[in-house]
This record gives C-alpha cells, structure tokens and sequence, in this order.
C-alpha cells in the first residue's frame, strides 16, 4: 500500500511542472491579449475612422479604408508590411523586426543594404505557408487598406526564436494592401 502511494505522489509531482508550465504560458498569453487590447484602443483614439475586425484570434484595425472586392480565405494578396514583436502597450521601432517598406525602413533609420528587400509581398492564402495570425487577420482586407493586424503568441511563431523574435512572441504587421485577387 505504501508503494502505491509513493508511486502516485510521484505521479502528480511528474505532472506540476507541467501544469505550473502550462499556467504560466495562460498568463503570459492573457498579458499579451491586455496589451494588444491597448495597442488597438491607441490605434482607435488616433484615427477616428479606424475600424476593428476581430477573426479567429486576430484582430486587424484598419486606418485607411481601401475598396474593391474583400480578400477571401483562398485568395492572394499583394502588399507591403513591418512586422512587430509585442512587450509592452504600444508599438515601438526597436521591435521591428521585419519590412519591405523602404519609406517606412528610412523613417526608423534602419539601414538595409539589400534593396531587394524592399519589394512588395504577394501571399496566396490557399497556397503559401504563412503565420497562422496574419493569415487570419488578412481575410477581410481590401486594395487600398492600410492596417494592423494583431495577435497572441498562440498564432504566431510558436515555441520557435525567429531572428530576434523571441518564442511565443505577440505580434503586430503594419500593413499597406495593394492589391487583392480572388480568382
């Protein structure tokens, strides 16, 4: 009977740093959500016209409304983008981690010498390998939109350091939408 027991005392002490783990990263996850709530709450103060969209864990605020026909869940999409890594309230340019937008690079004076680097971004949704909360943010988007697509760790990277993204990382893409297809 005393084995029995030390056996499962040995069990759930195998099984809290797991749940202890998993704890964590709920509230690593909720802190992540506080702040995008704050980052959009800005978005909307400064630009009275801006619109949220919340979709599969996403949430994109557009500031500038494009037109034409909506970006469909198998459509592409051409546009140009800087990428964020979220750990604080606000958006900062010492978290971008990424653009192909070389006005938008020059007016954080990031120094790119691969000018090939600036070129628009075409993303087919049915098709290319993209991060699970960007994919679901652009669903929606128009030709012309400029936007914020936000998200938790939970869609982004995951338990993979991308460059000087940390793992789980929140995210947020700046987003200038060129073009949208459909076809």
């Amino acid at each position: 009977m005393r084995k029995i027991a030390v056996i499962v005392s040995a069990a759930l002490l195998a099984l809290l740093p797991a749940s202890c783990g998993k704890k964590q990263l709920e509230t690593t996850y909720d802190k992540q959500e506080s702040n995008i709530q704050k980052i959009v709450e800005s978005l909307t103060k400064s630009n009275p016209d801006a619109v949220e969209d919340y979709i599969d864990g996403s949430v994109r605020v557009t500031v500038a409304q494009g037109s034409g026909e909506a970006l469909e869940k198998d459509g592409a999409v051409s546009f140009y983008y800087a990428g964020y890594f979220i750990t604080s309230s606000s958006l900062s340019s010492s978290n971008v981690f990424v653009t192909n937008n070389e006005n938008f690079a020059n007016s954080i004076k990031w120094r790119i010498t691969d000018s090939t680097a600036f070129r628009i971004s075409t993303v087919n949704l049915a098709e290319d390998d993209i991060v699970e909360g960007l994919r679901n943010g652009l669903v929606g988007v128009k030709g012309g939109d400029e936007c914020y697509v936000l998200f938790s760790g939970k869609h982004g990277f995951g338990k993979r350091k991308i460059g000087i993204v940390p793992e789980r990382s929140a995210l947020a893409y700046h987003l200038w939408i060129k073009s949208v297809s459909n076809n």
